[in-house]
């Protein structure tokens, strides 16, 4: 059986739920300002009382994840996102008046955000708990019901998330379930409003695939190899501070986390000591609690798989405590390891890593640097280090990604006010903030006629079509 072909109707209860979320938002289409606050409170509440249940199933999926980094990338996310939406929902909800026709006054146009029914949301396991409530949050302040896909990497968190929505809100606003590929596949294939997907490329076809006999929009979320470019002009030991930062954090397991770095040739070598020396001062061991592990044997066989092969096609590899990896009771870890001189037809170079592997390529001239990257798959995030306004400038028109960051790593994602979201192989459509209020509601046109009494000036077109009609079409100009 093909992926299309496991594709079919959803099981009866996962059916059954979307059947009675519908009927839901069928009772009750439009909810008031007052009622979608009171749901993100709700929210916001039940995930400050269970934060250490939420830390402790994080930690537990993944074998050691540093409570310090689920706490930045994952609960404070979460009221970040919760918090925005509650400051800016009344003005989001406003009408939005537009321009209206000489010809067509007195009437007015405007456009109505209005709710598009049942939402779902299908997060990825590297960030479990954020990257299911960010987009929790923007359907819920749009008006809309949600059903959230868990991935099955993580069983504890989808568990805890679960018993915590469960206990928060009727599953007719929303539920929490999780199950095996094709079990994901039957959730995709449900008539939703929207559908909003965060994981890999390719899997993201297979759901657009999914989501198109219904025609269901859909915000893909996907990943891509986001390179780092280190402009001449740019100090190498503050680069590779930075990078290792981004590269380390959740050991690398971020879609938007640097793939690969381009530095000027002369100093690849020395930034890659610098980033080993870094990574060396943060933490004291492979095994330090503050580093994250692999999320599975899955995943670490993988990674090393992918060394393996660079290694033995010539590459160099560089590991800061001379070991390649560590499986300490099951947990599985990987420091961040630098590889020089990665042949281009190596895996490494062609996929996107996902771990804490960091390719350090040479460059002539930054017209090389930036020709390398235009010639390659678009990513979700570029990063330009470099403190030349006409090199900044140069990078952001000649390349194309869905984020880019300047000067720093990773922080453009927590930014609210700033649309998330991909372009081309690396995703469609965005949301965070206003953005995912936008994306989770339709921007319903209205043109409101206001005539004097039952006169209009339209009326003067209507026919027959005599001197009157003729007389207004030339001064309208035809």
């Amino acid at each position: 059986m093909t992926d299309l072909q496991a594709i079919t109707q959803a099981t009866p209860l996962v059916r059954t739920l979307f059947d009675t979320q519908r009927a839901g938002f069928d009772a009750d289409p439009y909810p008031s300002l007052q009622e979608r606050l009171d749901r993100l409170d709700r929210l916001n509440a039940a995930l400050a009382a269970h934060k250490e249940e939420l830390i402790a199933a994080i930690n537990r999926d993944f074998g050691c994840r540093s409570r310090s980094e689920t706490l930045i990338a994952e609960i404070l996310g979460c009221h970040g996102a919760i918090h925005y939406a509650r400051k800016n929902l009344r003005k989001w909800m406003k009408l939005r008046r537009r321009h209206t026709s000489f010809w067509s006054l007195p009437a007015k146009c405007y456009v109505v955000p209005q709710p598009l029914g049942v939402v779902g949301i299908m997060a990825p396991w590297n960030y479990p708990l954020h990257l299911a409530v960010a987009p929790l949050v923007a359907a819920l302040a749009a008006g809309n019901r949600a059903m959230i896909w868990m991935s099955d990497e993580v069983p504890h968190t989808a568990r805890c998330l679960s018993d915590l929505m469960a206990r928060t809100f009727d599953n007719a606003l929303v539920t929490v379930m999780t199950g095996d590929a094709r079990q994901a596949a039957e959730f995709a294939a449900l008539p939703f409003d929207h559908l909003l997907f965060t994981g890999s490329t390719r899997v993201g076809k297979l759901i657009a695939a999914a989501a198109a006999p219904n025609l269901t929009p859909v915000t893909l979320e996907l990943g891509g190899k986001s390179p780092a470019i280190v402009a001449p002009d740019y100090a190498i030991k503050e680069a590779a501070a930075r990078i290792t930062w981004g590269k380390s954090f959740n050991a690398g397991q971020t879609c938007i986390a640097p793939d690969y770095v381009l530095v000027p040739r002369g100093d690849a070598r020395r930034f890659a000591d610098q980033v080993l020396a870094n990574f060396k001062q943060h933490f004291n061991s492979i095994l330090d609690h503050d580093y994250t592990a692999i999320v599975s044997e899955r995943f670490f066989r993988r990674l090393n798989t992918l060394l393996d092969e660079a290694r033995d096609k010539g590459a160099t590899i560089l590991q800061p405590y001379g070991i390649e990896q560590s499986v300490v009771d099951g947990t599985h870890k990987v420091p961040l390891t630098i590889v020089l001189d990665a042949p281009a037809d190596c895996a490494l170079m062609q996929e996107e890593i996902f771990g804490p592997i960091l390719p350090v390529i040479g460059y002539d001239t930054l017209d090389e640097a930036i020709a390398y990257v235009a010639a390659r798959d678009k990513p979700l995030s570029l990063y330009c280090f470099s403190h030349d306004r006409s090199v900044q400038r140069d990078i952001l028109r000649r390349t194309s990604s869905g984020s880019v960051g300047i000067n720093d790593a990773l922080l453009q994602y927590i930014q609210e006010d700033l649309a998330f979201g991909g372009v081309g192989a690396s995703g469609m459509g965005s949301y965070h903030g206003k953005e995912g209020f936008d994306t989770f509601s339709h921007a319903k046109s209205v043109f409101e006629q206001r005539g004097f009494g039952h006169f209009t000036g339209v009326k003067l077109l209507y026919p027959p079509y005599g001197p009157i009609s003729r007389a207004v079409l030339r001064l309208m100009g035809v």
